[in-house]
C-alpha cells in the first residue's frame, strides 16, 4: 500500500483546516497492522505517547494489547524492524481554532474501494487528542464526508443527543478537491460490546426524534434497498444478482402489509463507532445515517455485524434470540402496535439485504473473501430456516 499518499492527503486538509502550511510530521513513521484492512500510521517516538493515542483507533482489547505490545518491542529495539517505516520529508505544523496542533497523532487508512477514507487524531503540542480529522481518499468518497458533515449540522439541533455526539468544527474541500471534516473527540475512549440499556436508551431517542409511518411498500426504506440494487447490479455476476433479486421479492412480499414506524437511523450501530462514559454513549461515524429507516437495523446492527466481522457464523439459535430482543424492544418503544413473529424475521431480512448491498457498493465488488460479506450472505441463503 502506499502510505504516502494517504498522508499527504491528510496534510492537505489540516492545511486547509489551519489555514496554515502542511502540518504532517517529517522524519520516520510506522505501520501497524500493514498487509491487512484499515492500517494505522504512527510518527516514530515514544512509546508513552503511542499507547496513550491507541483507543481513539482500536476499541478491542485483544486487537490493542497485540499493538501495544509491538509498539514497545519496537521502541525496545528499533533497528530489528518489527514495524515497517517510511520517510516523509516535511514538517511544519499547524492551529486549529486558536489550539495550537502538532503533526496527526496518527492517521488510519480506511478500506479500499470507492468509499476510501483516512482519519488522523490531532494533538495539542503536549501530545493531548483535540480533533479528529476524516477525509476522503477517492473523488467517490466525497460525497460520504459530506453526508457525515449534513448529518452532524442537522443532529446538532436535538438537545436530546447533546454531549452524545461529536460537534462538527471544520469541514471542507483539499487542494486537491477532496473533501474533509474535522469533529470533537469522544470523552472517553472506552468501549464495549455488550448492549446496555444505555444503548437502548440513545437508540430510542433517535427512534422518537424523527418518526414517520408509512407502508413498506412506500417507505423510504423500501427505495433504499431498491436503489442500491439498481446501482451494483452492473458488478454482479448473473447468479449472484438473481439471488439477491429474489431475496428482495421475498422481503416486499413478506411485508406486503406491514404498516409502521420508520425512524432516523445511525446506519452504522456497531460497538467500534461507540464509546462510553459516564453521561451515556458518544456515537460516531454517521455517513450512513437515514430518514425513514428500518425501525430495528441498528439493533440487529449492533447485535450482528461483530460476529460477521469476526469472520464467525451466525447461527439460528443466535439470530432467532436477537429477534426476540428486537420484539421486545419494538413492543417497548412502540407500545401502540402488535409487533408480530413474521414482521420481526422480515424486517430483519431486509436490515441482512441493506448491508450486503451498502458493503458491496462500498468495495465495489461482492467480495466474498470480505467476511461481513460472507457471513450476511450467508444468512440470505439460510432465510428460509430462520425467517417466520
Amino acid at each position: 500500500m502506499n502510505v504516502e499518499r494517504p498522508v499527504r492527503a491528510v496534510s492537505s486538509a489540516l492545511a486547509e483546516a489551519g489555514k496554515e502550511a502542511l502540518p504532517a510530521a517529517g522524519g520516520r513513521w510506522q505501520v501497524l497492522f500493514d498487509g491487512r484492512q484499515r492500517p494505522l500510521l504512527m510518527p516514530s517516538g515514544e512509546y508513552a505517547l503511542q499507547k496513550q493515542w491507541l483507543p481513539y483507533f482500536v476499541g478491542s482489547r485483544v486487537k490493542s494489547l497485540y499493538a501495544r505490545a509491538l509498539l514497545k518491542l519496537n521502541s525496545l529495539a528499533p533497528g530489528i524492524g518489527l514495524l515497517p517505516d517510511f520517510q516523509l520529508p516535511f514538517a511544519t505544523s499547524a492551529g486549529l481554532y486558536g489550539v495550537p496542533l502538532a503533526a496527526p497523532a496518527a492517521i488510519q487508512i480506511g478500506t479500499t474501494g470507492p468509499y476510501q477514507k483516512a482519519s488522523a487524531l490531532l494533538t495539542s503540542e503536549r501530545g493531548e487528542g483535540v480533533a479528529l480529522a476524516k477525509i476522503a481518499l477517492v473523488p467517490s468518497a466525497d460525497a460520504m464526508v459530506t453526508a457525515e458533515a449534513g448529518w452532524l449540522r442537522q443532529l446538532e439541533s436535538m438537545p436530546e443527543l447533546s454531549g452524545q455526539i461529536p460537534r462538527l468544527l471544520a469541514e471542507g474541500e483539499t487542494a486537491e478537491g477532496r473533501r474533509y471534516l474535522v469533529i470533537s473527540l469522544a470523552p472517553s475512549t472506552r468501549a464495549t460490546t455488550a448492549f446496555t440499556p444505555t444503548h437502548a436508551r440513545f437508540l430510542g431517542l433517535l427512534a422518537r426524534s424523527r418518526p414517520e409511518t408509512f407502508r413498506f411498500k412506500a417507505s423510504p426504506c423500501r427505495d433504499a434497498l431498491e436503489r442500491t440494487f439498481a446501482e451494483i447490479e452492473p458488478l454482479l455476476a448473473r447468479e449472484d444478482a438473481a439471488r439477491l433479486r429474489a431475496a428482495l421479492d421475498n422481503c416486499h412480499q413478506s411485508l406486503s402489509d406491514f404498516t409502521g414506524p420508520f425512524v432516523l437511523s445511525q446506519g452504522d450501530f456497531a460497538w467500534w463507532n461507540i464509546r462510553v462514559h459516564g453521561k451515556g454513549l458518544f456515537v460516531f461515524d454517521w455517513e450512513y445515517a437515514r430518514r425513514g429507516g428500518n425501525a430495528l437495523a441498528d439493533l440487529f446492527h449492533y447485535h450482528l455485524v461483530r460476529h460477521a466481522a469476526a469472520g464467525r457464523r451466525i447461527g439460528g439459535w443466535f439470530l432467532m434470540t436477537v429477534m426476540n430482543r428486537a420484539r421486545d424492544f419494538a413492543q417497548q418503544l412502540h407500545p401502540g402496535r402488535e409487533w408480530r413473529a413474521h414482521e420481526i424475521s422480515a424486517l430483519a431480512l431486509a436490515y441482512v439485504l441493506d448491508v450486503l448491498l451498502r458493503y458491496t457498493r462500498a468495495s465495489g465488488m461482492l467480495d466474498r473473501g470480505e467476511h461481513v460479506i460472507q457471513g450476511y450472505w450467508s444468512l440470505m441463503e439460510r432465510r428460509s430456516a430462520w425467517m417466520t
